[in-house]
């Protein structure tokens, strides 16, 4: 691959399409202006201004098509590009990790992926290294398959074909995915869309008619209005159900030449690599809904990779997964983790703390507001217990669990959170004690592994200063001497 190579034409409509979509807004508000068709030339003006941005948007991406090229020479992965001033980006090979493959509507007709080059550190935390909008996927896999031959010290012909070992070691059923779906947030985020979309576009509605409209329909009663906004609820809950449904369905997991492949996705297919030589530590949630049914979702820390693309980086290898499975489901990926072990618990006596730390500022704020707004002030007061609540249930979770190269964590707010992370990833250790802390020998401690270019910490509270020690210790004597 000396010789520099083009995008599929493809992208050159991919590029117009991500131009439209920036531009969307203005080409709306073009609609609305109010045209008079006796002005003449000035009531086309609109839509002459709106063509010619589209046409600009067009030829723009055209033009990117056709300046971008990328080749691999000297041991990089050499990318130029750029609409006006031409840019050289050029990749040393073994800075790469791993090339992430996604499948989009555009690009199944004509057998092509979308590739992304995700490095050990990238200078932009929110993007990747490159990206190929459009290639062929044979072309695709010669890419990986070249770079792996160089990062293995050796050069082969293109036309020979490595033999495939890859294992298949985790596969979601629909069942699964679905529970998924209905136990997931998402709707909070379908509707925080409509909310951005309808502010933007609020300033072209006719407000003042509107609000007439609504000041009428106000005399139906109240429950009409709960109706619609629980009508608007399901509708954005279903939106979120389906949506999570397509991103997960056909959700695999295999496992070749040290490196986790995820696939998945229905309408939009994706490949997302984890090399195994990156992963930090294990993170499995139980949130307040999953939890009762026996549900857990298990995340790879991996020091690899920027943050780009959202879901797809925040490498949940098990999106759901009974809790009785994870440590089986675990060990046909990973060597090395223990997940179900026991853990000791912080003393009796931090148990008022843990409380207090979850209730205080409801307190501060109930006091007032009871007072001045007395005798409905009162029901201020239920945000004190049930955050009470919160506290005791995270007392009675919290808890670590130490063996000769593993450190365990367990903590809770909302969601129960179980940290495991080898003692050679952990970056550091950091005692955490204030005054009040000292006098009842109880101290914090936070542990803090590498994630992307920032890192990921474990925070566990109020443990006994003795079990503090101990933990210490285990980090501090010959934490290096262990490498598995």
């Amino acid at each position: 691959m000396f010789e520099p190579k083009r995008l599929h034409p493809v992208s050159a409509f991919i590029h117009f399409l991500k131009g439209l979509k920036d531009a969307i807004l203005p080409l709306v508000a073009l609609l609305f202006i109010n045209r008079n068709p006796e002005e003449g030339f000035l009531g086309f003006l609109p839509y002459i201004i709106g063509g010619t941005l589209l046409v600009i948007i067009l030829i723009s991406g055209i033009i990117r098509w056709m300046r971008f090229t990328y080749r691999i020479e000297e041991g990089e992965l050499r990318i130029e590009h750029g609409l006006l001033l031409k840019k050289k980006r050029y990749i040393p090979i073994e800075r790469i990790q791993s090339l992430d493959f996604s499948e989009g509507i555009l690009h199944r007709p004509f057998k092509l992926v979308k590739v992304t080059v995700e490095t050990a550190g990238s200078s932009d935390p929110q993007k990747a290294e490159a990206e190929l909008t459009a290639i062929e996927m044979s072309e695709a896999r010669n890419l990986e398959r070249l770079i792996d031959q160089h990062k293995r010290g050796f050069a082969g012909e293109e036309d020979i074909e490595p033999a495939s070992n890859r294992k298949l070691v985790y596969q979601m059923g629909m069942r699964d995915i679905i529970v998924m779906a209905v136990t997931s947030g998402g709707a909070g985020v379908v509707i925080s869309g409509v909310l951005v979309f309808l502010s933007q576009g609020l300033e072209f509605l006719p407000v003042d008619a509107i609000y007439e409209e609504v000041i009428g329909w106000l005399q139906f009663g109240f429950l009409m209005i709960a109706l619609g906004i629980l009508f608007v609820l399901l509708i954005a809950y279903s939106i979120s159900v389906i949506l999570t449904i397509l991103r997960y369905a056909n959700f695999s997991i295999f496992l070749e030449n040290g490196d986790l492949i995820i696939t998945r996705g229905l309408l939009e297919k994706k490949q997302v690599t984890i090399p195994l030589n990156r992963i930090q530590g294990l993170r499995i949630d139980e949130n307040i809904i999953r939890e009762p049914l026996g549900f857990a979702t298990v995340t790879i820390i991996s020091a690899g990779g920027s943050l780009q693309g959202g879901q797809e980086h925040s490498m949940r290898v098990l999106p759901l997964i009974k809790r009785d499975k994870v440590e089986e489901s675990i060990r046909s990926m990973i060597s090395g983790y223990e997940v179900d072990v026991p853990v000791e618990h912080p003393p009796k006596r931090s148990m008022i703390r843990y409380i207090i730390r979850f209730t205080w500022f409801f307190i501060l704020v109930s006091i007032p507001v009871s007072i001045i707004f007395y005798p409905l002030g009162l029901l201020s007061t239920a945000a004190v217990l049930i955050f009470g609540i919160l506290g005791y249930a995270s007392y009675r979770h919290s808890g670590w669990n130490l063996n000769t190269r593993q450190l365990l964590f367990v903590t809770r707010f909302f969601v129960k959170r179980t940290y495991i992370m080898k003692k050679h990833r952990i970056q550091s250790l950091t005692k955490d004690q204030t005054i009040f802390q000292r006098r009842a020998k109880l101290a914090s401690l936070v542990s803090v592994l590498k994630s992307g270019i920032g890192g990921e910490s474990a925070r566990i509270l109020y443990l006994n200063e003795e079990d503090m020690t101990k933990i210490y210790r285990w980090y501090s004597h010959s934490k290096n001497k262990d490498t598995n």
